[in-house]
């Protein structure tokens, strides 16, 4: 079972199950998504550290030394449009935006 994430999403119809990340399937130059991921995934711990409203995240699965899947995010504080080097270690939200307003 994945972590707790707002974009994991799990659909029953007919009794077959469509399981999919709905951040990684929304970029197209990004591998194929695998439920596997989901145990190493950043975006549910970045999610919970940062509370800013203005994170946008982007998510692609690239493969490390050719063989080992990995998600890879990149994120941007929307409100003043500058990239976050490190939004894991990120606690309060963007210091950007607060100092914006």
């Amino acid at each position: 079972m994945p972590k707790k994430c707002r974009f994991y999403h799990e659909d029953t119809y007919r009794r077959k199950t469509i399981k999919e990340c709905r951040l990684i399937a929304r970029n197209p130059r990004s591998a194929s998504w695998k439920e596997g991921l989901c145990k190493k995934c950043p975006v549910p711990q970045i999610l919970a550290r940062n509370p800013c409203a203005h994170l946008a995240l982007e998510a692609t699965v690239q493969r490390w030394l050719h063989f080992f899947p990995r998600v890879q995010v990149y994120a941007v504080c929307t409100a003043r449009l500058v990239e976050i080097k490190d939004p894991a270690s990120c606690g309060q939200g963007c210091t950007e935006y607060k100092s914006a307003f």
